[in-house]
């Protein structure tokens, strides 16, 4: 308990990250603001590969969601300030069936079995479970975020575009918008995600890898937003 406390300290003093390639910190840069709220889609776990870790530890919150149900004890424990949803995100309300692989594998379970057998994990899937479906224009109107949300995080493992389709762009417009991606810069500058996201007044600020392979994060920024 001494050790967690002190961790804690030491991490919200001085500049650690908890995502796969700084993509906090620079979400950080980017928005130069002491506080404010994350809408966290895909979230995984509290502490591990964590977007927004670093900004709860700064007196950030948010809403974050993941179909995986054994994370609920770990969010509520770790991170009491948040409110941790157990649902996945589509574009129409529904129940479906969600792969889910040993713990160190944990942060690739999916809903979409073609994404399994792209990556050769098929033979890895431990458990299968029913988990509902809502839309993201309900947990943004369900829990009051159509103001004040800063940025919106996106890492579904190839449902990205479907969870970003899910929205009311007009009525909820994060700063910022991170959406991992499996994809090379060429192939994200031509793909269904980029198009919608320019379609809805954002830009593309940048990519962040995380391996040679290409995969990493894009980030958008709404038009209307100024950066520092």
């Amino acid at each position: 308990m001494i050790k967690d406390k002190l961790r804690r300290i030491i991490h919200a003093r001085y500049r650690v990250s908890f995502s796969k390639a700084g993509e906090d910190i620079q979400l950080r840069k980017l928005l130069n603001t002491a506080k404010g709220k994350y809408l966290d889609i895909g979230c995984f776990e509290p502490v591990t590969f964590s977007n927004t870790y670093f900004f709860y530890l700064r007196g950030w919150s948010g809403v974050v969601v993941d179909p995986n149900p054994e994370l609920e004890t770990l969010f509520k424990a770790q991170r009491p300030l948040d409110k941790f949803i157990n649902k996945g995100i589509s574009s129409e309300p529904g129940i479906l069936k969600y792969y889910m692989l040993p713990y160190k594998m944990s942060s690739m379970n999916t809903f979409d079995y073609s994404f399994l057998e792209k990556n050769d994990l098929v033979k890895f899937i431990q458990n299968e479970i029913e988990v509902p479906l809502v839309t993201m224009k309900s947990i943004v109107q369900e829990n009051n975020l159509l103001d004040g949300v800063d940025f919106l995080d996106v890492d579904v493992e190839g449902l990205d575009l479907e969870v970003l389709s899910s929205n009311d762009w007009e009525l909820f417009r994060p700063k910022l918008v991170m959406v991992e991606t499996e994809k090379s810069v060429e192939e994200d500058l031509s793909s269904d995600v980029y198009k919608l996201m320019i379609s809805k007044d954002y830009s593309l600020l940048s990519k962040l890898v995380q391996s040679s392979s290409g995969t990493g994060n894009l980030i958008f920024v709404k038009n209307e937003f100024k950066l520092s």
